[in-house]
């Protein structure tokens, strides 16, 4: 396994602290980044008279939902992907043993 050591992480004004392997230091370090550029995105969004019912939570947890329904619909497409690949193997295979 990886070298494993705590990166700090600042999100929404907190800093978070995570053991990470070190191979995955820069995955981490860019869901951050792109954290923080969603959730502003989301404050740009609900300027105004609806951003003063709103915390930071909700930004953060707006963000999070967004992600996870992204992750879903990458993982269906994958799915009907290896699905499609599995066919076509299958096929390969059929007609390799037909044709012997």
């Amino acid at each position: 396994m990886g070298e494993r050591f705590i990166i700090s992480l600042r999100i929404l004004e907190r800093i978070y602290r995570l053991k990470i392997n070190r191979k995955d230091e820069q995955k981490f370090r860019d869901a951050a980044v792109a954290i923080e550029k969603k959730t502003n995105q989301y404050r740009i969004h609900f300027a105004g008279a609806d951003s003063k019912n709103l915390l930071e939570q909700d930004y953060l947890a707006m963000t999070a939902i967004q992600a996870l329904s992204e992750t879903e619909a990458l993982e269906a497409k994958n799915k009907l992907f290896e699905d499609k690949v599995k066919s076509l193997i299958d096929e390969v295979e059929t007609y390799l043993r037909q044709n012997r």
